[in-house]
């Protein structure tokens, strides 16, 4: 019964490259936004403390959640930094090594195989 179903064009299968890229990409984008929303914040707290006309108790607290926000980000986009480079490393190592490969490898040379006939025309 299952032989007469058509199946999934090739074209719209998913190979487990693109699942990789697909699994980078997904998280390029989760690292943007994040990045986005941590500078938002780091923003809108920098013209908090501009503008604030309040006690130097407060100004303190304030600088002190902007510090921490940023150590918090710079150690965040170490990390990605390190994740992205070390897919672009792979990726690096890979070409490399298989230049070498294709560079080691002998030119196979072209054979032909002639055999006899086992017909014979009367």
């Amino acid at each position: 019964m299952d032989e007469n179903k058509p199946g999934i064009p090739d074209a719209l299968k998913t190979h487990p490259s693109d699942q990789l890229l697909d699994g980078i990409l997904e998280r390029a984008v989760n690292t943007a936004r994040r990045n986005a929303e941590q500078f938002a914040r780091l923003a809108a707290l920098a013209r908090a403390i501009e503008q604030c006309n309040s006690s130097p108790a407060t100004r303190a607290k304030m600088l002190f959640s902007f510090e921490e926000l940023t150590s918090s980000a710079e150690a965040e986009a170490k990390l990605d930094a390190e994740f992205f480079e070390g897919l672009r490393d792979g990726q690096t190592i890979k070409q490399q090594l298989r230049r070498q490969h294709e560079q080691r490898a002998e030119p196979v040379p072209e054979v032909m195989i002639l055999a006899p006939s086992t017909t014979t025309k009367h």
